[in-house]
């Protein structure tokens, strides 16, 4: 890239402090211009299009809400945008969702400045500086532990899992999924199935175990 041409770059993270640090040390360097931030999807969407930036750094979650889905929805509408992932904690899930979403780069939060800096210059020239190894390895324990499932369920099956971790009954779930009584247990049987998990207490078990943001 040249150097007279800036990097226009939009953040997204749902913490205040983070924006405001990543806006204020970002902005010091000369070929980076930080045209704006966001804190949810909507937001986020809106100044895309009102700002075409080069790249957005995107929390890989944001409340309730999935970093990797908004990625997949910059993607789906032909933005242009390169997109890199942020995360505070390692997480397999994360990195190859990223991956295979169309992420340029996967970055955790504590990596050390120069690092960020290097990764967006990269990706400004038309890198994916991903580490394909690690990408590989993740999705070899990810199937080795089972999560692999995960990453073929759609929200309402998440939706019923999160409730299953809380212990919830058939009734209860139905009642925060909207769906009736019967249809929740014929998927939570399809899920005990897909698990490979005889009970409820057994996939309980396993789902309390995953990182914080499986789900």
């Amino acid at each position: 890239m040249k150097s007279e041409h800036k990097i226009r770059l939009v953040l997204c993270d749902d913490h205040d402090m983070v924006r405001e640090a990543l806006a204020l040390f970002l902005s010091k360097e000369k070929n980076i211009e930080v045209v704006g931030s966001a804190a949810t999807e909507e937001s986020l969407l809106e100044l895309v299009k009102s700002s075409n930036p080069d790249i957005v750094l995107l929390d890989v979650r944001l409340g309730s809400e999935s970093g990797v889905n908004i990625l997949r929805k910059l993607r789906e509408g032909n933005t242009g945008q390169n997109v890199i992932m942020l995360t505070t904690f390692e997480s397999d899930l994360a990195l190859v969702d990223a991956y295979e979403a169309g992420a340029a780069a996967f970055l955790l939060k504590s990596a050390h400045v120069q690092n960020m800096l290097s990764t967006i210059r990269e990706v400004a020239d038309g890198r994916r500086p991903f580490d394909v190894v690690e990408v590989r390895a993740a999705m070899a324990r990810l199937e080795a532990t089972g999560m692999s499932v995960l990453r073929t369920l759609d929200d309402t099956d998440r939706a019923i899992l999160r409730e299953l971790a809380k212990g919830a009954s058939d009734q209860q779930i139905a009642s925060a999924v909207f769906l009736s009584v019967q249809t929740v247990r014929n998927k939570v049987s399809r899920l005990l199935r897909r698990f490979d998990r005889e009970n409820r207490t057994q996939i309980a078990v396993f789902l309390a175990g995953l990182p914080d943001d499986s789900l």
